[in-house]
């Protein structure tokens, strides 16, 4: 998979110590997953530690390996939301 992270979910990654492995872990390997009001889609999975991550992206999301995925924003799962 091709993330795409830029300006606020660098932000993000970097105040709350989230890693681009992180991200890829949660998508690879999400549990729950849904469309935002927002218009995008929110999944929740492990990150590296185990720790449940929540990752908002652009649409159309995760496709397969071969896909780009623009990350909107991140959070661990009971930290603040953000979207």
């Amino acid at each position: 998979m091709r993330l795409v992270i830029r300006g606020h979910p660098l932000e993000r990654m970097r105040d709350r110590g989230v890693t681009r492995e992180d991200i890829e872990n949660a998508i690879r390997n999400h549990h729950s997953s849904w469309s935002t009001q927002q218009g995008g889609i929110q999944y929740i999975g492990p990150a590296c530690s185990g720790d449940d991550l929540k990752v908002w992206v652009l649409p159309p999301g995760y496709c397969d390996d071969n896909a780009t995925i623009i990350v909107k924003s991140v959070a661990w799962k009971g930290g603040e939301d953000s979207s």
